[in-house]
């Protein structure tokens, strides 16, 4: 899970060498890539959770089971971390004496 911290967080500021330049096509302003992720996949903010102080890690679904992750930083420039097909939730079960 650092690991992919770290690759979010180096993605976002620039830190990766040459390897990262396609991936690094995929940032801009969180409302811009939010808009195409909504228009072209039907994609909507389902989880959203802090990195830091000065990250944050949304993921977005469709009713198709397409999924974006994407991560924003402070100054609202958003990369795609990972996108994927066939998200599945599971049921939530609370763990306790009833359960």
């Amino acid at each position: 899970m650092r690991k992919m911290l770290g690759l979010a967080c180096a993605l976002l500021f620039g830190t990766l060498s040459a390897s990262a330049v396609e991936a690094q096509s995929q940032c801009g302003p969180r409302d811009e890539v939010i808009r195409v992720l909504n228009a072209k996949f039907q994609e909507n903010q389902r989880a959203v959770g802090l990195i830091n102080e000065k990250a944050m890690m949304e993921i977005y679904i469709s009713p198709m089971g397409t999924w974006t992750m994407v991560v924003t930083n402070e100054d609202g420039m958003s990369c795609v971390l990972a996108a994927g097909e066939a998200w599945d939730e599971m049921p939530t079960h609370v763990a306790g004496p009833f359960s």
